[in-house]
């Protein structure tokens, strides 16, 4: 079989970021966990990170804990210097429209924390703006995990047939170490607050629509929330012919699992084993397959940053392309305009 090929660490002569300077935007929990162990271990490339983040407390500790020098700390986008070419936006995602917009007016390419925007129409207005100016990439990394991009593989080349179901539930208590709180507090314009849809649910409806190349429509969806952010949603859609349950929560531990059921076949894999996954052909038995390539989380973060440093240099094309993680989102929109939150059972007689 033949595996689309990622650049890994240590594979290219190339230094990590070429010959860009990097802004990271926001010194929260996504940077410290994923982008400056990352950027801290390259000296090369710890040289040319400038941290963007208003909290002095919270910039300065940032550079003495993984070494950024102290000298190339701004609180503001509009301090950078103009060699500052390249940024990732590692912002709450109620922000990101609000940030960004001032990078691509300076015609620095972003790479932008998942979700791109919170809504479709600010991912396309994005999109817009960046338009013959700078690129944007999003940090959908499951596309990166040796599983997911086997699967891809597994069902392109027809090993189980034309793809008929798949079912995935995805969900624990909430543990993200937030620094901001924004995920239960976030500001919303207009409806409901969005919660466990926007933030695990965007997840897998990227890799879905990524496996498929195919936009779901919603046949029905539930969730709770009851005027505040979600902890749980429950949605059946359908991918042109192919059927989809999913659910997925931030209050209890579902089956953290996926079943992609075809004609001639199925694939089966836990959400957490970002290596392995299991295929059955035929009347056979499950057989566990392992996909090419690292599978740590920073290694997809590594992957990521070499890969925006070529594209925006013109060495290689996006492993994300902006463009293609719009589709996702628009099912997101259309799953919280479709659903229902009824009252638990305890409710009920209240409100009758």
């Amino acid at each position: 079989m033949k595996h689309d090929r990622i650049s890994m660490r240590g594979s290219s002569e190339v230094a990590m970021l070429g010959d860009l300077d990097l802004a990271i935007i926001g010194c929260g929990a996504i940077a410290d966990s994923y982008y400056f162990p990352v950027l801290s271990a390259d000296a090369a490339a710890r040289e040319k990170v400038w941290l963007v983040e208003p909290s002095v407390e919270r910039r300065e500790k940032a550079a003495a804990a993984f070494g950024f020098r102290r000298g190339q700390l701004v609180g503001d986008v509009a301090e950078l210097p103009a060699k500052v070419t390249a940024a990732v936006n590692a912002t709450p995602s109620h922000l990101h429209v609000a940030t960004t917009l001032p990078l691509i007016e300076r015609g620095v390419s972003v790479i932008v924390e998942k979700p791109l925007a919170e809504t479709a129409d600010d991912a396309r207005r994005l999109l817009t703006e960046a338009g013959g100016r700078s690129l944007l990439t999003a940090n959908q990394y499951r596309r990166f995990c040796p599983s997911y991009r086997l699967a891809r593989e597994i069902i392109a080349a027809g090993e189980i047939g034309d793809v008929c179901s798949i079912n995935w539930a995805e969900g624990q208590k909430f543990e993200w170490p937030t620094q901001s709180g924004f995920y239960f507090r976030r500001p919303w314009k207009t409806g409901r607050p969005r919660g466990v849809l926007l933030d695990i649910g965007v997840h897998v409806l990227d890799v879905v629509c990524w496996w498929l190349n195919e936009e779901p429509r919603v046949v029905s969806a539930a969730m709770d929330g009851f005027g505040g952010p979600e902890c749980f949603t429950r949605a059946q859609l359908a991918f042109g012919d192919v059927e989809m349950d999913l659910a997925v929560s931030f209050h209890s531990k579902l089956a953290n699992g996926f079943v992609v059921e075809g004609t001639k076949g199925a694939i089966r894999g836990s959400v957490t084993d970002f290596s392995t996954i299991e295929i059955r052909t035929g009347s056979g038995g499950w057989q566990s397959k392992r996909g090419p390539g690292p599978a740590g989380w920073t290694d997809f973060a590594e992957i990521l940053l070499r890969n925006f440093a070529a594209a925006v240099e013109g060495r290689e094309a996006l492993l994300v392309d902006a463009a293609s993680v719009v589709a996702p989102l628009a099912a997101v929109d259309a799953i919280y305009d479709a659903a229902d939150s009824p009252l638990p059972s305890y409710y009920r007689e209240w409100a009758s």
